[in-house]
């Protein structure tokens, strides 16, 4: 099985000493906050968008909780692991 092209990408790109970095915090809340910006701007203009983003923003806190607990933990640990 051909391993998916993210990966072999990535591979590729390391190998070929590319230097991987985060974005930083700022350039993340930045971004953010914009996003959040125009979601709200969207949804003053248009009900269907207002009706799906308010249920998203509710699934998202329920799962942001989850990953928080459960997803972040495992994450953690496997990124200390020498695999």
């Amino acid at each position: 099985m051909t391993p998916p092209f993210r990966q072999c990408a990535l591979k590729q790109s390391v190998a070929a000493g590319a230097k991987l970095h985060r974005f930083p915090k700022d350039v993340m809340d930045a971004a953010f906050k914009e996003s959040t910006a125009l979601y709200a701007e969207l949804s003053e203009k248009n009900p269907r968008w207002k009706k799906i983003y308010e249920d998203y923003i509710k699934f998202r806190a329920d799962e942001n909780m989850w990953f928080r607990f459960a997803e972040a933990g495992f994450d953690d640990f496997m990124q200390a692991q020498k695999l």
